[in-house]
């Protein structure tokens, strides 16, 4: 099986600082976005998306931001047995993700997803395999 290359990377990746009080500039912001309903999950798994390129008010960089935000402070998580990092709005209410690479890079974020965390799927249990792909996809905070 041949491994294509991620169009969205540009391999001039480089870390965005990002610090606790990005946090809220990013929930501040994730209020204005006009989110897309996936209306194709809208029964099996609910949510919203944007993408890059396509929201006004958001660049590549907020993008970057987001994902580095998501990586560094976000919680993990399982939709059935897909392991990621949940980054959870103060109030408890809604989560955001984006879905990475099989190996992450931070310019690989061109979607960031949303949904309300009253919702899993599938059990919340970590295997050896899944710890591993959170130490994967962990940044340490810069502050």
């Amino acid at each position: 099986m041949v491994k294509r290359a991620n169009p969205h990377r540009t391999g001039e990746y480089r870390r965005v600082t990002v610090s606790r009080a990005d946090l809220d500039w990013w929930w501040s912001l994730a209020r204005e976005v006009r989110w897309t309903w996936a209306s194709t999950y809208a029964n099996s798994a609910p949510h919203w998306y944007v993408v890059c390129g396509k929201v006004r008010g958001m660049g590549l960089e907020d993008f970057l931001k987001v994902g580095e935000l998501i990586r560094t402070y976000g919680t993990p998580g399982k939709f059935y047995s897909y392991t990621n990092l949940y980054l959870i709005n103060p109030e408890g209410t809604h989560k955001v993700w984006c879905m990475w690479s099989d190996d992450p890079d931070g310019d690989d974020v061109h979607g960031i997803n949303l949904a309300r965390t009253d919702r899993t799927y599938g059990p919340q249990t970590f295997t050896t395999a899944d710890v591993a792909r959170m130490q994967q996809l962990r940044l340490p905070p810069l502050d």
